[in-house]
């Protein structure tokens, strides 16, 4: 069967994980190697998180990340074994890794030690700029130089879009 990496944000019960944390990531990692799954990462994320809005009776949750290899076939099981812990685990979001950033993820999640780990290291690709032309694309101008008259695309062709009273046909 084939194995693909995944990655899991759990949002856990904070008065769980305060009493024991080391016995939570235990059940963790339990219901995953119950269905088959390795480990390859698992460490907290944040504790005692203020939550946006509460769930159930939370208003505080504590975040852990695990990233585990795990056989694609037996994906749905597992996700249902996680909503059957609803004493723990209040929310989840489990991705799949795709296969050419596994590595990089992983390296990431390995060394930097901090919140917010798996954005670090992404870059913005291109700055914004201001100037169309700076990126390639055409600026219309009309003859004198300012902006094109209304209803001219520039290339000669009708007009899409909305009609204004002056084109309504009589």
């Amino acid at each position: 069967m084939p194995t693909q990496t995944y990655e899991t944000l759990f949002l856990l019960d904070p008065t769980k994980v305060s009493a024991d944390a080391d016995s939570v990531k235990q059940q963790l990692h339990t219901l995953i190697e119950r269905h088959g799954g390795q480990i390859v990462i698992s460490r907290p994320w944040d504790y005692n998180h203020k939550l946006t809005y509460p769930i159930g009776k939370s208003k505080k949750g504590s975040f852990h990340i695990v990233y585990y290899t795990f056989e694609s076939t037996k994906q749905a099981e597992l996700e249902r074994d996680f909503s059957l812990q609803e004493g723990l685990i209040l929310r989840q979001l489990t991705s799949k890794i795709d296969p050419k950033w596994k590595e990089e993820m992983l390296q990431v999640a390995r060394e930097d030690a901090g919140n917010g780990f798996a954005l670090r290291g992404m870059q913005d690709e291109q700055t914004v700029q201001t100037d169309p032309s700076a990126i390639g694309g055409d600026v219309l101008m009309g003859e004198d130089g300012g902006p094109p008259p209304r209803g001219d695309r520039g290339d000669g062709g009708p007009r899409r879009g909305r009609r204004d009273m002056a084109d309504k046909p009589d």
